[in-house]
């Protein structure tokens, strides 16, 4: 276990979402597209908006129309009919829909973006994986459980010893460890290394590294380099499943694309 060696990977990681970051500025969010398009969403949700809040105070209004008609009269001097509510409310249905169709506009820039910033660290994964192949980077504090051993503590690390499963890695390495610390006994090989390592399975290989360097350092660039769609634009996939036109695909394979939002 080495410290640089879990420096190297985080500075990987680190490294490359600020080089997708800044690609992502240059190429996609600081070009004239993309200003107009979120400058379109923006005027459409603020149309939305003033609309829905006008129809809401048409419907209160209505609602005091009819249960005092006397009194709603001296509030407003035109009366409110259920056929112009209609009207207001088949209004707000079609500027939902432009709203949303705008919204998945600029769900679909940033959609992009991340795309080619998965492929970036994809070709990451490959070369860290190679180079950090059969190398064991860290000793867990506890012991993972077998399908997390399985998935990432243990990958790459039995095929490089020249075994197949990650029980015959765990005896492999026991044996290893016990003669080269004088042949203590395989239950308990690596006391002499590390009073709180207990059991061979605490060997980490790079990919749980990797995985957690995704889940702080990736995320915590991201947040301070990386640009964020306008608020009601910002739900990713869930923004392109509520646009009108992927809405009625989905519908016609008996998909219900509400139901998958909620989720």
């Amino acid at each position: 276990m080495t410290v640089n060696d879990i420096g190297k990977i985080a500075l990987s990681v680190a490294v490359t979402q600020l080089l997708a970051d800044l690609l992502s500025r240059k190429l996609v969010f600081n070009k004239d597209a993309y200003k107009q398009t979120v400058a379109t969403f923006q005027r459409v949700k603020d149309k939305h908006d003033k609309t829905a809040a006008a129809l809401d105070a048409k419907k209160l209004l209505y609602a005091q129309q009819q249960k005092d008609p006397s009194a709603a009269g001296k509030k407003s001097s035109q009366q409110i009919s259920k056929k112009s509510l209609e009207k207001d409310e088949k209004r707000l249905k079609f500027e939902s829909d432009e709203l949303t169709a705008q919204a998945a506009e600029v769900a679909r820039k940033h959609t992009s973006s991340n795309v080619y910033s998965g492929v970036a660290f994809l070709i990451l994964y490959r070369v860290l994986a190679t180079e950090y192949s059969g190398k064991i980077v860290a000793l867990l504090p506890f012991e993972p459980f077998h399908l997390l051993q399985k998935i990432m503590t243990f990958r790459g690390l039995a095929g490089a010893a020249g075994v197949s499963t990650s029980t015959e890695f765990h005896f492999k390495w026991v044996k290893a460890v016990a003669a080269e610390v004088g042949g203590e006994s395989i239950t308990k090989p690596l006391a002499p290394l590390s009073p709180e390592v207990t059991h061979a399975c605490q060997a980490c290989a790079f990919a749980f590294i990797y995985f957690l360097c995704n889940m702080t350092v990736k995320v915590i660039v991201s947040m301070i380099f990386g640009v964020k769609p306008p608020p009601g634009a910002d739900e990713g996939v869930g923004t392109l499943m509520q646009a009108p036109q992927n809405k009625k695909m989905m519908e016609n394979f008996g998909v219900d694309p509400d139901h998958l939002k909620n989720m």
